[in-house]
């Protein structure tokens, strides 16, 4: 199962994710929307760790995949 847990990210000024928070169960289809520059690929970035979040954590089946 993927947790994400009030997860903030930053370009320059900007707040691009603001305390998002979600679980994505085994078994369930989750689907990312939303329009352009709202944050659906910084989202993917720091969940595949080419970025690192500012703050928040991502849980892996519990375990955490992202340094604070």
């Amino acid at each position: 199962m993927l947790q994400v847990s009030e997860l903030n990210q930053y370009y320059g000024g900007s707040h691009i994710l603001r305390g998002l928070s979600f679980e994505a169960k085994p078994g369930e289809i989750t689907c990312l929307l939303g329009r352009n520059g709202v944050g659906k690929t910084t989202l993917l970035k720091c969940l595949m760790g080419l970025i690192p979040a500012k703050s928040g954590e991502i849980r892996w089946h519990g375990k955490a995949i992202n340094s604070r």
